[in-house]
């Protein structure tokens, strides 16, 4: 029965784990007001302007910033206004695009177009929108695509990740000073996740192996040294959650 009561427990922690990393990569939004003459459509693509969000109309264009939901997004982080919109800047969503730039297809990369609010196949370096995650089958639609605004680095003759074409991008954007904070935002965003969760693993890993020996040197002790292993995963996973969450924090503001 006591095993029973350690089995639940951990599986309650590993539960709780699991929502909260699945809750990482859902839906997140914030209502804004768009601005111009163009009527906002779902799923349009948005760009940030000094006068507040408009229909993006620029290809690549540096100021992209979601899209407008069609769907309920999963977290919100401010309240609505009567005339504002639900804009995603993080996650799975449906997107405006076209074909004026080659054929879509799973994976490919999304851009801004010259068409308000519509998007296109990114076919060189620039600033996306996303990834698409499923392909076109006509000239304009809507498709899915997982939103994360970035400089992607597109090589038409090398897929492949190229060091130091990254480390050439990332130059080129520090020495934009509007792009400064952001990119120091992102490095010092993923250094705090990558920072947790070695710590957790490690620490975890000392705890598990200090566990095993004293329940070999003194096996009536197994109880609590059971019971002490549990509570140290859970400080341990609670740990690499906050700084997780505190990562994407960073990152997203």
């Amino acid at each position: 029965m006591r095993v029973k009561k350690y089995i639940q427990l951990a599986s309650f922690f590993f539960l709780l784990y699991f929502i909260s990393s699945v809750s990482l990569w859902a839906q997140t939004a914030s209502f804004f007001e768009i601005k111009g003459s163009q009527e906002a459509v779902p799923g349009s693509l948005v760009s940030k302007t000094k006068d507040g969000l408009t229909l993006s109309q620029k290809p690549y264009d540096p100021n992209l910033y979601g899209v407008i939901a069609i769907e309920a997004p999963v977290i919100v982080l401010n309240k609505p206004s009567p005339t504002s919109k639900p804009i995603i800047y993080y996650g799975e969503t449906l997107v405006r695009v076209t074909n004026k730039n080659g054929d879509i297809d799973i994976g490919d990369f999304i851009t801004s177009s010259e068409i308000p609010g519509v998007g296109q196949k990114a076919t060189k370096s620039g600033y996306v929108i996303g990834k698409a995650l499923e392909p076109l089958k006509k000239s304009e639609g809507l498709i899915r695509v997982f939103v994360n605004v970035q400089y992607a680095n597109i090589s038409p003759n090398e897929e492949k990740f190229n060091l130091r074409a990254a480390y050439k991008n990332i130059v080129e954007e520090l020495s934009k000073p509007e792009n400064v904070p952001n990119v120091l935002r992102y490095i010092f965003g993923g250094l705090i996740g990558i920072t947790s969760f070695i710590l957790g693993f490690v620490y975890f890993g000392k705890t598990l192996r200090k566990g095993v020996e004293g329940i070999s040197r003194n096996p009536l002790a197994k109880r609590v040294i059971l019971v002490a292993m549990i509570w140290n995963l859970a400080g341990v996973v609670l740990l690499s959650l906050a700084g997780l969450g505190l990562s994407l924090f960073v990152i997203l503001y």
